[in-house]
């Protein structure tokens, strides 16, 4: 049995190579791309260069790189079977939803061309994530004198709830933070928090519990630690999965992990925090509309 990386449970089950990687995330992270091989045969050659014999054979071979993949039986959370390197998860981010991010991703997936100026940044995206975070948080969560609050991982900052305080993000990156936000690049600026949030972080990471752990070891006492993730795979279908269904393909792109509320639940639970609150809600986003769980932990 292997780890949970959400958990850190050892009731884990192997659920077979149906992971499906995604072109993009294979030449961003591994630096492979998948294809035909050259051939030597000159007739093979004639008819790859026939575009409609191209076309067919590409359907009835169509190309796919799986991996392994785990559900942990005491949370349910979903992961790959071996962790990515998280150097070379780095690799994707780099230049993340930047000019030089989005040619390369497009030259993969021609259909990224019309959502690429909206994702992160779209008026509606930040009105409906503020908004909605804002308004979630209220009762939850007491706003004393010297309130303060980190995004860790939070690019520009701009999704932090509107409350009153003073408000910082943890990015080492060099997008420029949002108005109002304080911008702290190297660790050991970080200092302690009333509020710190991990929204849409651990669905990218390779071992989420570990970075939860550092993120609210920056909590101050009685401080609160918010969890926002997406839900893509539905709690029908992760039943489906455990029962190894083997003809389910889940895709690996950004997301590696997948998440449902009982996983959450317990990854604020391994963290060492007394869950507050964990909810699944609906978001449209302008250019998305999905499921997302937003979960509240507070510091014992």
């Amino acid at each position: 049995m292997g780890e949970c990386r959400n958990c850190g449970g050892r009731e884990t089950k192997d659920l077979g190579f149906i992971g499906e990687v995604a072109p993009f995330f294979l030449k961003r992270v591994l630096n492979l791309e998948y294809g035909v091989a050259p051939t030597g045969h000159p007739i093979k050659r004639v008819l790859r260069r026939v575009g409609i014999v191209s076309k067919v054979f590409e359907k009835l071979y169509a190309k796919s790189v799986l991996v392994q993949m785990q559900i942990c039986e005491s949370c349910s959370f979903i992961q790959t079977k071996r962790p990515f390197p998280e150097d070379a998860i780095g690799n994707l981010y780099a230049d993340y939803r930047s000019d030089t991010y989005n040619r390369e991703r497009i030259q993969y997936e021609p259909e990224y061309a019309s959502i690429a100026p909206c994702v992160g940044g779209s008026l509606q995206e930040v009105q409906t994530r503020k908004a909605g975070l804002t308004e979630w948080l209220k009762g939850k969560l007491t706003v004393e004198t010297n309130f303060s609050m980190l995004d860790y991982g939070g690019a520009n900052g701009i999704f932090l709830p509107d409350l009153p305080g003073h408000k910082y993000v943890f990015e080492i990156s060099d997008i420029a933070p949002a108005e109002g936000v304080t911008r702290l690049k190297n660790e050991s600026e970080l200092g302690s928090y009333s509020y710190i949030q991990l929204a849409h972080v651990l669905e990218h990471v390779p071992f989420p519990l570990a970075l939860a752990k550092k993120a609210a070891s920056f909590l101050r006492d009685s401080g609160h630690l918010y969890v926002e993730v997406p839900q893509e795979v539905s709690d029908d279908l992760r039943i489906r999965v455990a029962r190894q269904g083997k003809s389910i393909r889940l895709p690996i792109h950004e997301h590696i992990n997948q998440y449902c509320q009982s996983s959450v639940t317990e990854l604020l639970h391994s963290t060492g925090l007394s869950p507050i609150a964990v909810q699944r809600d609906v978001v449209d986003l302008g250019w998305s509309r999905g499921t997302i769980i937003r979960a509240l932990g507070r510091k014992r």
